[in-house]
This record gives C-alpha cells, sequence and structure tokens, in this order.
C-alpha cells in the first residue's frame, strides 16, 4: 500500500516524527494523496490548524471555503512535496487522527519517492477537473456551518488570548480573514 505525506520542504529522505497536536512525535500519512498534499501549506502554526476538508459519498475530497477566494489565497503559487512511502515501521493501532484515510508512525520512515508540484492550486484544479476535487466556496456554507466554525475560532481566541497578542501569526490570520470575528470578540 501506498503512504503520502505532503511537505513544503522538498528534498528530504526520511520523514521524521515530531510532538504533534496529538501530545505525542508522529509523521502522518494519508493514503489519499490529495488529503496529504494539503497539508503542504501550513495556513496557521501550531497549535492551530485550519485545513477546512471533508468528504463526499463518492469519496472525493471537498475543501471548503470559510472566507473568500480561501483556496487560492492559501494555496495559488505555493510548490509542495508529495512523499511517498511503502512501509510504515511503528505504524500506531491507535490512530489518534479521525480521518479514515489517514494514519500515523511513530519511527523514522525512509521516503521511496518524491514528486514536486510547482503550484498546488492548480494540481488541485486539474484534480478537480478529473473528478477528484471539489472546491465548495463560501457561497455555498449555511449560516449554522459558519456559525460553527466562527464559534471554534472564537474558542481558539479565547483559549489561548490571541487578543491579547495582536501580532502573534494566528492572530493575524484572524484578522485578515475573520476582521468581523476578531472586532466582535
Amino acid at each position: 500500500m501506498a503512504y503520502y505525506h505532503g511537505s513544503p520542504t522538498s528534498g528530504l529522505k526520511e520523514l521524521a516524527p515530531v510532538l504533534s497536536e496529538h501530545g505525542k512525535p508522529y509523521v502522518y500519512f494519508s493514503t489519499n494523496p490529495l488529503v496529504a498534499l494539503l497539508y503542504a501549506v501550513k495556513p496557521v502554526p501550531k497549535p492551530f490548524s485550519f485545513y477546512p476538508y471533508g468528504f463526499d459519498k463518492e469519496g472525493r475530497v471537498i475543501y471548503t471555503e470559510y472566507y473568500e477566494n480561501a483556496f487560492a489565497d492559501l494555496y495559488k503559487g505555493k510548490a509542495g512535496s508529495l512523499y511517498q512511502c511503502s512501509h510504515l515501521p511503528g505504524l500506531e493501532q491507535e490512530n489518534p487522527v479521525a480521518i479514515s484515510c489517514a494514519c500515523v508512525c511513530a519511527q523514522p520512515v525512509e521516503i521511496q519517492k518524491e514528486e514536486i508540484i510547482p503550484d498546488l492550486y492548480q494540481y488541485y484544479m486539474e484534480s478537480a477537473e478529473k473528478g477528484l476535487f471539489v472546491l465548495r466556496s463560501k457561497d455555498a456554507v449555511s449560516e449554522k456551518e459558519m456559525g460553527y466554525i466562527l464559534g471554534e475560532l472564537k474558542k481558539d481566541m479565547e483559549t489561548h488570548h490571541l487578543k491579547e497578542e495582536p501580532q502573534h501569526p494566528m492572530s493575524l490570520f484572524l484578522q485578515a480573514h475573520f476582521p468581523a470575528l476578531w472586532q466582535e470578540t
């Protein structure tokens, strides 16, 4: 089976575990290359996460834009590497990731193949033309769904006291893309 890992860094020969948001050092993989490549861009710093995607009934990756032109803003003109591995030593049986095509490994993993994607946005638009990827625009998001997302972002702001650190990278992200939320919180 092929396992994929997306990274903004090219030329790696091995993937090493790093402390994750799940509290342990892991290397994250996906059996779906489109999912793996989403993580070749780091839109917000750890411990925060902003990867608004899911799957439809056919198993296609659906990326939802919670602000206008979010996908182009985050991925257009950005390069990424898609690493492929066939053997994962130390594959964790208890997967902390609630994504069906994802898994984690607690040991370094040798890379078998690297594909450099010069423009991730273009790659995903080509995947959309092939019927493998769906870009869901902000206009398709219901008020209820948007309310939930804004509520989660507000919790992050409060938990991490971001209003007290307006120059923090996550604060800047929120100010730029969710200005009304930033002002009201």
